[in-house]
């Protein structure tokens, strides 16, 4: 890391200082260098801040204890830093309004390949989950990087439904040094494997309430459109929608009963002017808009590439290897006759999460298809 990276990376330690106030003040002194060397009421009078922000940006830049300390740690967690001043940062997170002075990476974090993001509820049903798990897998498995934020419910789904298949990147709103919540740290680290774990915040920075809204912006602008599954009315996914309209990202929403709370966030959205999806089809089958954004951020073009393009099917797995529960689902099926969730349930002794979740491997083995209603066909015979 050379000098004018390591000022970056000083900079974000400052606490409580916004990523936008950090924006104003490069725009008023055009180099980060500048900000170094500037006195207090310099900062006053060209940046605006306030003379205590101000007083706090040069005791900030005076304390290279922080920096040594964070640096070290990031060091020792296998952590890259990767600031505004590099050419790795992410393209099109450089056109949101207030992108962060730097990003904390474990993992592989392939910029160049499109992303598409993914949110909802905390509380998912199963319905939630299911779409989760196989619209992620799906996109993964034509090319596109799945975001989310490693939270509970949809977030972790959609992580686990793309490590099937391909790349995912998760945003924390807390530092690289922990991972919240604590029962994700062995997707974190599967993630690690298959993608990248991103955070602005310094390495041992607490999951604090107020870092997580904020850690939204970066989720909906790493990508070029964000997928809300589940959300209730006061959901945190709206707030990442929020983030995506004001980037100028696309909006996607899977439409979900009337009679659940956890649909009338999405349901909303649809009736605003989201594109309401029901397969990866529809996410890619106008991708105009998309093209434009990706050369605005001087990306090739890759539209065309991703549009119709998947991975090959696997191979048809034998039923009589498939593990105990999908055989057990696998079972209950027919291929001529379809059945609803509920009775496979009752006929395969099994809970309703590992139905589900056993339904889910089979349709991606390619040995189930799924009807509407929750209805289900065996694809291969015994």
């Amino acid at each position: 890391m050379d000098d004018r990276q390591a000022l970056y990376v000083q900079l974000n330690l400052i606490p409580d200082i916004g990523s936008t106030q950090w924006r104003r003040l490069l725009d008023a002194f055009g180099e980060v260098e500048h900000i170094h060397h500037a006195s207090a009421q310099d900062l006053q009078q060209l940046g605006g801040v306030t003379p205590r922000l101000a007083r706090r940006i040069v005791d900030g830049i005076r304390d290279k204890r922080s920096l040594d300390n964070d640096l070290n740690c990031a060091q020792r967690a296998g952590v890259a830093i990767v600031t505004l001043a590099d050419s790795a940062y992410p393209q099109l997170l450089r056109l949101i309004p207030d992108p962060p002075l730097a990003l904390y990476v474990k993992g592989s974090l392939e910029s160049q390949a499109p992303a598409i993001a993914m949110v909802g509820s905390r509380q998912a049903s199963v319905y939630g989950v299911q779409c989760a798990q196989q619209l992620a897998a799906e996109l993964a498995a034509r090319g596109l990087t799945v975001i989310s934020g490693l939270a509970r419910g949809v977030d972790a789904w959609a992580h686990r439904g793309a490590l099937r298949t391909g790349r995912t990147w998760a945003v924390l709103g807390c530092g690289l040094g922990r991972v919240y919540p604590p029962e994700h740290e062995p997707l974190a680290a599967d993630i690690v494997e298959r993608g990248a774990l991103i955070s602005e915040y310094p390495m041992q920075t607490a999951p604090l309430p107020r870092h997580f809204p904020r850690r939204n912006r970066l989720i909906s602008g790493l990508a070029f459109g964000v997928v809300v599954v589940e959300a209730g009315p006061r959901s945190g996914a709206l707030i990442t929608v929020d983030c995506a309209l004001e980037q100028g990202r696309e909006v996607f929403a899977v439409p979900g009963p009337i009679t659940t709370a956890t649909s009338q966030g999405t349901n909303r959205l649809l009736q605003q002017g989201a594109k309401l999806i029901t397969s990866v089809d529809d996410i890619l089958e106008d991708m105009g808009s998309v093209a434009g954004l990706l050369r605005q951020a001087g990306l090739p073009d890759q539209v065309e590439s991703m549009q119709g393009k998947a991975k090959p099917a696997a191979e048809a797995t034998n039923p009589v290897e498939l593990p105990e529960n999908q055989r057990r689902v696998f079972q209950c099926l027919r291929a001529d006759e379809p059945a609803l969730i509920d009775v496979i349930v009752a006929d395969s002794g099994l809970a309703v999460a590992q139905v589900s979740s056993a339904l889910i491997e089979l349709e991606l083995r390619r040995l189930v298809r799924q009807l509407p209603g929750q209805q289900f066909l065996r694809v291969e015979a015994m």
